[in-house]
């Protein structure tokens, strides 16, 4: 349990990555911070809609009724044909993909649907007036995928970006969420940045010296953008830990974030390994989801997992008191942001660059990918 203590107090803040960057991915370095060369931004069609976004966690969800989820703006509602009416709390569906989605509202007269329920032949009923809908009624997709439940909107990938190890025999994993009030772009600067360990998790693994070893990379995509960042360095914990752990070496550590909600860490000691991957979640222009999945091959019983997920979400709070004092989104603060800067911060950078492109998913945003027209029947 020292070990375990060490290794996750070491990476559980620093969400990002497994393995090591391939030798074709170039180091970028050191940008003027208001000067960061953008030419490798997201496209328009990069919108949030269209990539695959967390909604929700398979076994946290009661599947006899309807799973209400708010996608910025747009209130979805989320059915699995595989119920049948039922107040039994069914965890796992019978059919895992036969999820489907729609607005949470009735065409009809504007109800919200996750008041409905599901029929025997597994269509989702609206309780004003028993108007019922199915697959061909859709708005979006849902998968499945890592445990957790995904929306998109005429998706440009198949499936959403995977979790190294999720599937490994060696390996266990668990699932956290907490809602977190600021918004996504802070989110996902915070979750690759190097610097406040010290001062937000002073009281965890947080130590004054800095990180060694750092290495940045940027991926191309096939179609020339950028999609990703990389960041790897070698951490020393501070000596408390050291001592709790008789461990006084350095961990590696491989973090990614992927555009525009994705990202995942690796923190390496020995022969022990934790991943902690983030998806996010925009709830509101100031408010969004952390969904954690912690994975890992040492630690392993009940009473040890619960241990990492208690530890996990120590962190997480640490991280909740820091979001709260974030100023909310505005364009004094966009002008504001990244004047100064550190001279190790390009991945910050470059990841900000990325996010210019990001857009919260309002209603003006949603319209502009169309209306699910439904007719009466």
């Amino acid at each position: 349990m020292h070990f375990c203590l060490y290794v996750f107090l070491q990476g559980i803040l620093l969400i990002h990555g497994f393995r090591n960057p391939q030798k074709t991915s170039y180091l970028f370095s050191t940008h003027d911070c208001k000067n960061c060369n953008s030419q490798n931004s997201m496209p328009s069609d990069k919108s949030i809609l269209r990539s695959w976004t967390c909604i929700g966690v398979q076994e946290h969800i009661d599947w006899s009724k309807p799973y209400r989820v708010q996608l910025g703006d747009l209130p979805l509602v989320i059915w699995s044909d595989g119920q049948s009416q039922s107040t039994t709390k069914l965890k796992h569906p019978a059919e895992p993909n036969s999820f489907f989605s729609t607005i949470n509202i009735c065409p009809h007269m504007g109800s919200k649907l996750d008041n409905g329920i599901i029929t025997p032949q597994g269509k989702l009923q609206c309780q004003y007036h028993g108007k019922e809908f199915d697959k061909k009624d859709q708005f979006g997709q849902v998968k499945l995928h890592e445990g957790k439940l995904f929306w998109a909107l005429n998706p440009i990938h198949s499936s959403p970006p995977p979790i190294p190890y999720f599937h490994h025999p060696n390996y266990v994993h668990s699932f956290l969420e907490l809602d977190m009030d600021a918004g996504l772009k802070d989110c996902a600067l915070n979750s690759m940045d190097l610097r406040h360990p010290e001062y937000v998790h002073r009281m965890g693994f947080g130590s004054p010296i800095p990180a060694t070893n750092i290495k940045n990379y940027l991926y191309p995509s096939r179609k020339g953008y950028a999609d990703r960042v990389g960041l790897s360095f070698d951490y020393q914990s501070n000596p408390i830990m050291q001592q709790i752990n008789q461990n006084f070496e350095p961990t590696h550590n491989f973090h990614m974030f992927v555009y525009p909600t994705f990202s995942w860490s690796r923190v390496s000691f020995q022969d022990k390994h934790l991943i902690v991957a983030l998806n996010l979640l925009p709830l509101s222009p100031n408010k969004t989801r952390w969904y954690v999945t912690l994975i890992h091959n040492y630690s392993k019983t009940k009473v040890q997992k619960q241990v990492m997920k208690l530890l996990a979400l120590t962190i997480m709070k640490q991280d909740f008191v820091q979001m709260r004092m974030q100023q909310p989104e505005s364009a004094l603060k966009t002008a504001r942001m990244f004047e100064q800067c550190f001279d190790d911060e390009s991945v910050i950078l470059r990841l900000y660059n990325m996010l210019e492109d990001y857009e919260y998913p309002s209603i003006g945003t949603i319209g502009t990918y169309g209306s699910s027209k439904t007719s009466l029947k």
